[in-house]
């Protein structure tokens, strides 16, 4: 029930996204990018709609992370970006070729072979311990301000790439806050929720991610922003589940079927992720192959 309800999550995830994708797009062509383009973004239809999907997402995948450990319910999420591309295929334009497809097929046998492998059960997100709690808040903020600070340097594709990777670790650090928040509502009702300090780190935490993430789909083109945004999130949340937070795996062979389960999943999104198709959903000119004038000069 977990896995079926982070995949619905995924979805909606990805439609939040390419509507999302859509009102950046509408902003920049008609005000370019600009100090005032993100504030022309949110009062967009499209967008206004991308993130009343977005808190459905958000809390199908709370009820999954209720329900299963982090190290099982995050990696679901990096189908995400098939469905981003099924979707945009019907919002931006484009479609699906055989690439697609067989990148597609590999992250799906990827993510089989890992949750199978390794089966993540288990974990305690309230007994970790305070310190470790503390000293994980601050190296995961420190890499989420390392990463954005490195993205304001940065040229147009590297600036996406930079805020991908910090866009995915905050949504991954949420998911972390959001586990202990469901583990408190277990046990205590909506009044252990208040009196557990964890749900505090939503506050300032929560709205940083979504910010990163807007400032992530404005920056440049999905395919510089998306392997970080896609692979940032589970890898963070993970970390987090397996080794602060008490979640077990199998070892022995298993870790080795997780390794070649992960291998695979990053494969198919970094093949996803410079499909022409991403390129089409840019809002270029195109051609009948859903391909832009731009990437066929240049290449991905």
């Amino acid at each position: 029930m977990a896995v079926v309800l982070v995949l619905l999550a995924t979805i909606a995830n990805a439609m939040a996204l390419v509507l999302q994708r859509k009102a950046a797009q509408d902003s920049a062509r008609s005000r370019g990018i600009s100090a005032g383009t993100l504030r022309d973004m949110v009062q967009r239809p499209a967008w206004l709609i991308g993130t009343s999907i977005f808190c459905v997402a958000v809390a199908l995948q709370a009820v999954a992370l209720s329900l299963g450990s982090i190290a099982l319910v995050q990696p679901v999420l990096v189908m995400e970006l098939p469905f981003t591309l099924l979707l945009g295929w019907f919002v931006l334009g484009g479609a699906l070729r055989r690439r697609e497809w067989i990148a597609v097929a590999i992250m799906s046998v990827g993510l089989v072979v890992l949750l199978v492998s390794l089966q993540p059960s288990g974990g305690d997100a309230l007994g970790a311990g305070a310190v470790t709690w503390i000293l994980g808040t601050i190296v995961t903020l420190g890499l989420l301000g390392g990463a954005s600070a490195i993205a304001e340097r940065s040229r147009p594709v590297a600036r996406a790439a930079w805020y991908g990777i910090a866009a995915g670790i905050g949504s991954g650090f949420v998911a972390v806050i959001v586990k202990a928040m469901s583990e408190a509502l277990a046990e205590g009702g909506i009044a252990g929720v208040l009196t557990t300090w964890q749900s505090y780190l939503l506050l300032p935490v929560a709205p940083a991610a979504f910010l990163t993430l807007q400032y992530a789909l404005r920056a440049g083109r999905l395919l510089a922003s998306q392997p970080g945004l896609i692979l940032g999130n589970p890898l963070l949340s993970s970390t987090w589940g397996i080794g602060l937070l008490g979640e077990e795996v199998n070892g022995g062979a298993a870790l080795l079927g997780g390794f070649i389960g992960a291998g695979l999943m990053t494969v198919g999104v970094f093949l996803l992720s410079r499909s022409p198709l991403l390129a089409a959903q840019e809002g270029g000119p195109r051609d009948r192959s859903g391909t832009s004038p731009g990437s066929r000069r240049r290449p991905l």
